[in-house]
């Protein structure tokens, strides 16, 4: 079964708990508003893609997305077609990696990345929103009972890598959001980073795969 993915906050993001928390412990930021404090401090952003630290994918449409990783899952088939490829991206990798949608980082919660099992409420006007973790996943249970997943984690190796990234539309859409657009994410390890790519270059990186003819 396809994983899905929330594009929460329009836009999905890759990261490891442990090089994000030291990034951050080194460069003596302590604010749980990690999207505000990369959009608000140019400098630190760039610095974290230079070291590899994380990888944005912003400005796309708040989707739900079909998420595979090269080594992992079955690639796209045929009843899909590819719209766009990136690649030489810097990210380093230990104890996991997470593919989340933006809203994780919007107010970051360090329990969810630790291998614990747990969960908590949101609250609305509405009611409660709960929210549930473990080693693997984040998912949460909107109100009327449907589950939508907001991080995963796979268990790759610990290096540093270079990400490639293809951006696919199914062919037959269905009649809904959900699901109609996915990424495949690849990883080639590397022994040091040279140099960099920002991914927020608008004009070079379009990510927004469900808006592509």
């Amino acid at each position: 079964m396809d994983k899905l993915l929330s594009a929460s906050e329009y836009g999905i993001c890759l990261f490891s708990f442990e090089v994000l928390q030291d990034f951050l412990k080194t460069n003596k930021k302590r604010s749980k508003k990690l999207l505000h404090l990369f959009q608000k401090d140019k400098k630190l952003y760039l610095k974290s893609q230079e070291e590899g630290i994380w990888f944005p994918m912003a400005g796309i449409n708040f989707f739900e997305y079909v998420i595979k990783v090269d080594g992992f899952d079955e690639p796209f088939g045929d009843e899909w077609e590819q719209k766009l490829e990136y690649s030489g991206f810097n990210l380093e990798i230990k104890n996991g990696l997470w593919i989340s949608g933006f809203g994780s980082l919007f107010e970051f919660k360090s329990e969810q990345y630790g291998g614990e099992e747990g969960s908590y409420a949101v609250k609305t006007p509405f009611g409660d929103i709960m929210y549930y973790y473990n080693k693997n996943e984040v998912y949460r249970k909107s109100l009327k009972g449907k589950i939508s997943h907001t991080d995963y984690r796979y268990d790759i190796p610990d290096g540093k890598y270079l990400l490639s990234v293809k951006g696919y539309v199914r062919g037959e859409k269905k009649n809904y959001t959900y699901g109609n657009c996915g990424f495949f994410f690849s990883l080639t390890k590397v022994d040091a980073f040279d140099g960099f790519k920002n991914p927020r270059e608008d004009e070079e990186f379009d990510f927004n795969v469900g808006s592509i003819e």
